[in-house]
């Protein structure tokens, strides 16, 4: 595992949970305002992953869980042997991902070895719209793969909850009932984070919360429940 952070303990990253949470490096996705730029490059500084799994197991008194974030965690070749491991301890892991490797998800849930999955959903489920975000190497087949992992994730019995990061000029508050209307379960709007973003994004800023929940009451999808994170 390629990892390029380690937060030793959290209690916001596992819904009821204190957690470690690990950052691997590397992405598929080169989100122009993503807040974690470091990690979405192979080269620079990395942690060893032994040392992790060390502490994590001599301290796993402390913690009831694990979560995986990144970059993004499913690219990586030794995600299912390191989640293994942590298992192995007793924990509870949460995997974040942007869900463009269903057969990976499909292979951690089936086997029992992830125990919460937070889904980032970029954009409503349309080739252009996710190309604005995320870059031109995004195809259709990028795009059916995500289609179909939410479908792995919700026939599943797993905790699980999507997330969407709301910002000017890429959404608008009508861009939440177009992803709700075809998801279920925990609908999450979280707000932009400008502390550092991957490109300088001209005229960037948070979509007016008063607007958000205007369109969240017009929601007719009664399966899909919306909430605003909490610091919006």
């Amino acid at each position: 595992m390629l990892l390029g952070g380690f937060l030793k303990q959290s209690f916001s990253d596992y819904p009821g949970k204190i957690a470690s949470v690990v950052f691997t490096k590397g992405c598929n996705f080169y989100c122009k305002y993503c807040h974690n730029p470091d990690l979405v490059r192979l080269s620079g500084d990395t942690i060893n992953s032994d040392y992790v799994l060390e502490w994590i197991y001599n301290n796993r008194g402390l913690l009831g869980s694990v979560v995986i974030s990144g970059g993004e965690p499913t690219i990586q070749k030794g995600l299912y042997s390191f989640v293994s491991e942590i298992k192995s301890y007793g924990l509870s892991v949460k995997l974040d991902t942007n869900c463009t490797n269903p057969n990976v998800v499909e292979s951690l849930i089936s086997d029992k070895l992830i125990d919460y999955i937070a889904m980032d959903i970029k954009a409503p489920l349309e080739l252009s719209r996710y190309r604005d975000i995320v870059g031109e190497t995004f195809s259709n087949s990028s795009l059916d793969s995500i289609r179909k992992t939410i479908d792995i994730i919700e026939q599943n019995d797993i905790d699980y909850e999507f997330r969407t990061t709301l910002l000017k000029p890429f959404h608008s508050a009508g861009d939440i009932k177009c992803i709700a209307d075809n998801i279920h379960g925990n609908y999450y709007i979280q707000k932009f984070d400008d502390t550092i973003t991957l490109q300088d994004i001209d005229n960037a800023c948070v979509v007016d919360i008063q607007d958000i929940k205007k369109v969240v009451n017009r929601c007719s999808n009664k399966s899909c429940n919306i909430m605003v994170r909490e610091g919006y």
